[in-house]
Order: structure tokens, then sequence, then C-alpha cells
């Protein structure tokens, strides 16, 4: 029996952890490695499952600003609250081995990009940014994982939490090695495990509301094209919205000379991007979202988002699907031989070339190729006709539970954290949401007043 237990040891659960440590008996439920057995070059499901999360595998971009990866009003916290949680984490990866510099503070330069992307109607969201690096994060993850262990949080490894229930007070978690017990409960399980999440959680009676889904491509393109705009942030955050629908597309995680990679799920597979700090490629690879919203009757946005992904994984012989942007504009697919005329060369080799329109809905694709000619006017040579296109992106965000403050749910001492809660897109939001959460079990019987301490 624990005080508390935590499913899922990514930048949520361990920080949850890390905030609980002599406070409580803690025990961490992870269904894969520690962080330096992850081998995802050897198994898929390393790059997503394993101490740190998907993210430790995933370029280790940190956001530390409260503007890029969650909302203040959502967490029901002030912005200046938020930036101290965010200001909280960032020391400590510090003290774990993660660079003290960091990019997305250059005056002049930044203000002159942004006057230069307002004039084409598109907005750059600035904030101060560090690159870990895929081949350095785990090493730190590694740290301060074995820190934890030394300051008493249990972990419980290639473990997979299957059902959760409730009886006379008490969380049972049914997992593959046996049954655990506790009094109060983090879910934490990552962005790749939010739909067990949801069905899991809706037999407990948790109340959750539809929100909305980010469908889209990676694309691929010479790093010289990004290189002005890496100097003054390495991973610049664009949104706009598109002529024809209006809709809102938005960058998401660039990775400057990095490698597309993929996201194996259960049928179906994704696309994702890491960089690292040592080895390079020569080109740069950037996400490229559309927004959606689904309204009455039709709302279950995770539905949709798993019906793309596998109609896309079909058509693509459960490989992504890559495509010149040439090809997708003129509506033809792609083959290798028409790829091979592009003078680029993709990093992701694991593909099938084909037609992206005929798995992404057509209004996805409109949007997709307006926003690439749009983003041409900041960073000349992205709308070229080599430009590699890859699909699905597809980021799981849309079920939204119905919390307090401390992201305790209508289920006593039942929280959610990080990416599958709703509420963070990224490391650091998804490691404050961890905090907030264990603050919320930690301040259970305090007055008001200790509670603001």
């Amino acid at each position: 029996m624990y005080d508390v237990a935590i499913i899922g040891a990514g930048p949520a659960g361990l920080f949850a952890a890390k905030k609980l440590v002599g406070a409580k008996s803690v025990v961490v439920i992870e269904m894969g490695k520690e962080p330096l057995d992850r081998k995802p070059s050897e198994n898929p499901k390393d790059a997503i499952f394993g101490i740190g999360g998907a993210g430790t595998y995933s370029d280790g971009k940190l956001n530390l600003t409260y503007e890029i990866g969650g909302s203040p009003e959502e967490l029901k916290r002030s912005a200046a609250e938020l930036q101290m949680f965010i200001d909280e984490v960032d020391s400590i990866l510090v003290s774990y081995g993660a660079p003290k510099e960091f990019s997305g503070t250059n005056g002049n330069e930044l203000q002159e990009l942004k006057k230069k992307a307002e004039s084409a109607g598109i907005e750059f969201v600035a904030g101060k940014q560090k690159h870990v690096g895929t081949d350095k994060l785990p090493r730190i993850i590694d740290k301060f994982y074995r820190e934890l262990k030394k300051e008493g949080i249990e972990f419980i490894l290639d473990t997979e939490a299957k059902k959760i229930k409730k009886s006379e007070g008490l969380f049972e978690i049914d997992t593959t090695e046996g049954n655990i017990k506790c009094n109060s409960l983090i879910c934490a399980p990552g962005r790749s495990k939010a739909y067990w999440l949801r069905e899991t959680l809706h037999e407990l009676g948790v109340k959750t509301k539809y929100g909305p889904i980010d469908v889209g491509v990676r694309i691929e393109f010479p790093a010289e094209i990004y290189e002005n705009i890496e100097r003054i942030m390495y991973d610049a955050k664009f949104r706009l919205y598109t002529e024809t629908y209006d809709d809102m597309v938005r960058s998401f995680c660039t990775n400057p000379r990095g490698f597309v990679t993929t996201e194996q799920f259960d049928g179906f597979v994704l696309v994702n991007g890491h960089a690292e700090k040592e080895k390079k490629s020569k080109n740069t690879n950037m996400a490229l979202l559309n927004r959606i919203i689904l309204t009455d009757p039709v709302e279950d946005t995770t539905e949709y988002g798993r019906s793309i992904a596998r109609l896309a994984s079909t058509i693509g012989g459960n490989k992504p699907i890559i495509q010149r942007y040439k090809d997708l504009r003129k509506g033809r697919r792609s083959t290798w031989e028409r790829i091979g005329k592009a003078p680029i060369e993709p990093t992701l080799k694991e593909v099938t070339p084909g037609d992206i329109a005929m798995a992404l809905p057509r209004r996805v694709v409109q949007n997709i190729i307006e926003a690439i000619q749009k983003l041409d006017f900041v960073m000349p040579g992205i709308a070229s006709d080599a430009t590699l296109v890859y699909a699905p992106e597809i980021k799981f965000y849309d079920t939204k539970y119905i919390t307090n403050e401390f992201l305790e749910t209508n289920v006593s001492n039942l929280y959610v954290a990080g990416d599958a809660s709703g509420f963070s897109r990224g490391i650091v939001y998804a490691a404050v949401t961890g905090i907030i959460s264990a603050e919320g079990i930690k301040s259970k019987g305090k007055s008001p007043k200790e509670k603001l301490k």
C-alpha cells in the first residue's frame, strides 16, 4: 500500500515524484525501460515509452515561457504563478546537466522577425527556449531518475497499467505485474496512452469534455532555409489563419539539421522529428498542424484523429506517407523516382511514396498548402517544389478533464497530469502539471493559509 501511485514516468510523473519526496510513500508505474536502456532505433516503442517519456527521445526542446505549451486560464493559475513553476522545472533540469544557455530573447533581430511575420499575417510567438538534444537528454533524465530512487521513490518498470478501480476510498491499479493499492493517484501516462486514460477514467465516473485536435504533416527542407531564424529562436513558433477556410495552422517542433522519425501506436504509425547536439543532417524539419474543433453532434475528436491515422497507415502499408510539395500541390502521387529528383534526401527512409490527399481530409490538405505558401514569406524557399511532406502527424490533446486548480478530478484524490490530461503540450508544461498535482496531494487537510505557503 502506498500513499501515492503515479502512472507514467514522463516529465509529469518525474516532477510529481520530485515534489513528493519525503512527504509521502510513492510508487511510479512505467510501461517502458530506464532511460539508457531505451533503444528507439531497434524498438519503436522505446521512442514513446520509458523513463522520461516520449520527450526524452524527441529532441529535448524546453520552452520556458507560459505562452508556449499550455494555458494559464485552463490551469486556473496566473501567468506569474506558471512562470514560477516553469523556472523551477528549468532549475531542476539544469542541476542534472541541462544547458544554462537559451535562445529566443535576441532583442532587435527578434523584433524584426515579428514585424516581417506580421506583415504576412503570421503571428510569431517568441520566448526563452533551450535545446538539449536527443543525444544528451537521456543522460540528464537518467541522473534525475537515479536521484529520485536514492530519495526513496519506488519505480516499477516494464509494467503496464490495465484497469483502475476505487473501493472504500482506495485505488487499486491492475497491472501486468499484479495489483497496486494507493490512497491518491496521479494519472500521467502520456499522449500515446491518452485514449486508454479517457476510457479507463470514464468507467470511474470522471467528467471530461471534448477539446481540439491537431492534424497535419511534417515538412523537410534544406537547413539553409531556416538558418536566419534559427539564430533568433531555435524552434520558432508561427501561427496563421488560412485564406480558404480561415483555420488556424501552427508550426511545431522545428528541428534544425535534424531527422524525421516515426511513432508507433497500436493500430497506426505517426511521424515526428528530433535533432541531436552532435550528429547533424543537412535538412531541417518541422510540423505544420491544423487545429480541428468538432461540434455537436460529432464531437469526439480522439476518434476522428484515430480514424485519420488508421487510414493513412493503411494507405502507407503501416509506414508514413511521403510526398513532394510539388506533387501535393498538383494533386498527384509521388514515386521514388519523383522524390529522387529533389535536391534533398529524406532523413526517414521507412516511408511509402504516395498521395497524402488520399489520407488527410481535403480541408486539412488545402490548409497545409496555403500555410506553406504563406510561411515562404518569412522562410524563403520553404515552398520549393522539392520540399518533402510526411504524413500524418497528429497530436491528441483533445480530452479535457474537469478539475480543480490542483488538477484533481471530480473523483476525490484522483489527479491528471501531462499531455494525456489535455493541459500540456510538451516537456516543460507537462512537468508543471506534475508539480501542481503533487502540490494538491500535499495540501490535502491543510488550512487555506497553509496551502498558500
